[in-house]
């Protein structure tokens, strides 16, 4: 993000692939406050470097942290996003500029299902369509720093 960032034209997109699993209701209320409300990527970083910190000494185990890595990464992802964007709102605005983060929903992959019943999930085919919808598509301003799933916004709080 750092280096795509500065070299998008006007009515360019940012779109950083991520999932639900990126939003706060899946991480412990206690760490809410670590993510909500960043305003850097150095903020991001230093609290991605926190809860690596707390793998790598375990105390991450006998935290909140969620055990499945998945969450504390995209929740990190779309706090990214939402710090970057809040940077550059008014800017992108007039450039017609594009900051979002994207779920592309469950994909059935031969990776997926090692770990889920994917059966009734999208192909890869069909999960590309909404994001390049929103990749190609004209900018909505509500999807502008935030969570996007089919067209639709995914609250970052759970309240």
């Amino acid at each position: 993000m750092r280096a795509f960032a500065p070299l998008l034209r006007d009515g360019g997109r940012l779109v950083i692939v991520a999932s639900t699993l990126g939003t706060l209701h899946y991480l412990a209320p206690v760490l809410h406050d670590r993510f909500d409300g960043l305003t850097s990527l150095d903020e991001v970083d230093a609290q991605v470097a926190a809860w690596r910190d707390a793998v790598k000494d375990g105390s991450a185990r006998a935290g909140a942290w969620p055990g499945f890595v998945n969450i504390p990464s995209k929740i990190a992802q779309v706090a990214a996003v939402r710090a970057l964007a809040g940077q550059r709102r008014a800017e992108d605005a007039r450039r017609g500029i594009l900051l979002a983060s994207v779920c592309p929903g469950m994909i059935n992959t031969p990776t997926s299902a090692l770990w889920w019943d994917v059966s009734g999930a999208a192909t890869p085919a069909q999960a590309a369509v909404p994001l390049l919808d929103l990749a190609l598509g004209p900018v909505d301003p509500a999807h502008y720093g935030q969570l996007v799933r089919y067209g639709m916004v995914l609250p970052w709080r759970p309240f």
